[in-house]
C-alpha cells in the first residue's frame, strides 16, 4: 500500500432534475491482504424525503457528490442515490432514467469512469469494489 493514497469517488450528473436526488456513501477501507482497515462516509443532501422544496430556476447549478478516502488499497462502497422529491411527470417516457457519471481516483489519478442508469422514481442502491491494481 502506497502510504499517501487514497481513493476519491465523485459522482455527477447533468440531467435537469438532479436536484431532486440526495447522494450518499458509506465504505470500507481494505490494505492489501483485504483486511478492513478502516471507514468513510459523505453525502450530499439537498433536502428531507418528503419535503417538497421548490426547484432551482432556472438552469440548476452544477453538483457532484464526493467521497475521500484514508489511504489504503482496496474499497467496497456502498452508493445510494435517493429522491427527495418525486417527479412530477407520471407519462413512462418523461420519467425515464437519466444517467450518472461516477468517477473514481487513486492518489489523484483518474482510475475508471462508469455511467449508471438511475431511475426516476426508486433512486438507485449500489455496491461496488474497487482495487488501486485497476489503474
Amino acid at each position: 500500500m502506497d502510504s499517501n493514497k487514497g481513493f476519491t469517488i465523485e459522482v455527477a450528473s447533468s440531467d435537469k432534475e438532479w436536484w431532486r436526488y440526495n447522494v450518499a456513501f458509506t465504505c470500507g477501507c481494505f490494505n492489501g491482504e483485504g483486511v478492513r482497515i478502516g471507514f468513510a462516509a459523505a453525502d450530499s443532501h439537498i433536502a428531507d424525503v418528503g419535503s417538497k422544496p421548490e426547484p432551482p430556476k432556472g438552469t440548476p447549478p452544477p453538483r457532484k457528490a464526493t467521497l475521500e478516502t484514508m489511504p489504503c488499497d482496496n474499497i467496497l462502497v456502498y452508493l445510494y442515490i435517493i429522491p427527495h422529491t418525486l417527479p412530477e411527470e407520471n407519462d413512462i417516457d418523461a420519467t425515464r432514467p437519466f444517467d450518472a457519471l461516477i468517477k473514481v481516483y487513486y492518489g489523484g489519478k483518474l482510475l475508471k469512469t462508469r455511467h449508471q442508469s438511475v431511475n426516476r422514481w426508486s433512486g438507485i442502491s449500489l455496491a461496488i469494489k474497487f482495487d488501486h491494481n485497476e489503474e
